[in-house]
């Protein structure tokens, strides 16, 4: 019974739908944090113009219709855009997806709260997941991320937010050189002192305005894989409860984390090719002024702006610039370590399948 669910949760999300997309929007480009690891370079004036309005993403979201799986919204800080109730219902109205990604760094308990019991309340059947990005515990967590009282109120909006029904909050632990020398005595803080039960890692990666300096760089691979080595145990264990493992596509979202931990594990001081890369295809990101690019890390493939496209993203996907895009992906073997790409291309490869279809009984 349970191969034919996997069998039917291939079906029903890659193999029926014409052209399963997930995407990552960036719905501002704003945040009240200034991390010295950030992407995004807020010393750019131009950073912070033309965002795409609700009439253009309104716009957008009806092109899209069916083809989306899975959308991920993030920033800056996607709570600090005050239409992001807005956003969410029209991601929610005019596609078919089933689960909505939120990334934030938990600075705005009030508003998330009241925006997510708002969409899980008229959208029933939609899962949220957010992911609450914390590096250290109390005034340190503050003083990296800059935002005063900035630890308590991630504290507060994971477990306001695990009180909302079809939300599920997971605290998302960003290693880097700051924090690479106490990052397991911050897991354990926050999992024992502050009854923290979900939890994600994320190494830091070298793409946009933060570099990582070669010399430290295994410093963060050997605390990396201190910290997954343990989420992954006590999610075994079931002494962390990442996912409910009663349920089918649970029990494969954490198979799916476990490779992305090993394959940043193996590529993350000497990257290499392992399997096609079906960014273009199955992944895209949308930039808050509507750029689109196949991969936030291609920064010199972008596809084009919406805009140009009269805001129909089936029509930008299926141009000839990102069909270019697609092959130079393909041709040049491309690969890198972001999580979000490598979750869809594990999820699309059937050279992973056989790995989920155990998984089914592993928990």
């Amino acid at each position: 019974m349970k191969l034919t669910s996997f069998i039917s949760f291939l079906k029903n999300n890659f193999i029926t739908r014409k052209n399963p997309i997930s995407l990552v929007h960036f719905i501002t480009n704003r945040c009240n944090a200034r991390c010295s690891f950030c992407f995004i370079d807020f010393d750019n004036p131009e950073t912070f113009k033309n965002e795409l309005t609700l009439d253009e993403i309104d716009k957008l979201t009806k092109s899209v219709g069916n083809n989306l799986i899975n959308i991920n919204i993030t920033g800056g800080e996607p709570f600090a855009r005050k239409e992001i109730t807005q956003i969410l219902e029209l991601y929610c109205e005019n596609t078919n997806i089933e689960s909505i990604y939120i990334t934030t760094n938990g600075s705005l308990p009030d508003r998330a709260v009241k925006t997510l019991s708002h969409i899980t309340a008229k959208y029933k059947h939609i899962k949220i997941n957010v992911q609450i990005s914390i590096d250290a515990i109390g005034e340190k967590h503050n003083k990296i991320r800059k935002i005063k009282n900035l630890f308590d109120n991630c504290i507060e909006t994971f477990h306001s937010l695990k009180k909302i029904e079809n939300v599920s909050p997971v605290v998302g632990i960003t290693v880097s050189l700051e924090n690479s020398s106490t990052v397991l005595d911050l897991y354990n803080a926050l999992k024992n002192e502050h009854n923290i039960d979900a939890f994600k890692a994320i190494a830091v990666r070298d793409e946009g305005v933060y570099v990582t300096p070669s010399e430290d760089k295994n410093k963060i691979l050997v605390a990396y894989k201190s910290l997954t080595n343990k989420i992954m145990q006590d999610s075994k264990n079931r002494e962390i409860s990442n996912y409910n493992y009663d349920k089918l596509k649970n029990r494969l979202h954490q198979h799916k984390d476990n490779l992305m931990y090993s394959y940043v594990i193996r590529n993350f001081l000497k990257p290499k090719y392992e399997s096609p890369c079906y960014a273009g295809g199955l992944f895209g990101v949308i930039n808050s002024n509507g750029e689109v690019y196949a991969c936030e890390i291609l920064k010199d493939k972008k596809i084009g702006n919406l805009k140009d496209y009269g805001y129909n993203f089936m029509n930008l996907w299926n141009s000839k610039t990102n069909k270019e895009v697609v092959k130079f992906i393909k041709d040049t073997k491309c690969n890198c370590t972001y999580e979000c790409a490598l979750a869809f291309n594990f999820l699309g490869n059937y050279k992973y399948q056989a790995g989920f279809a155990k998984s089914l009984f592993d928990y």
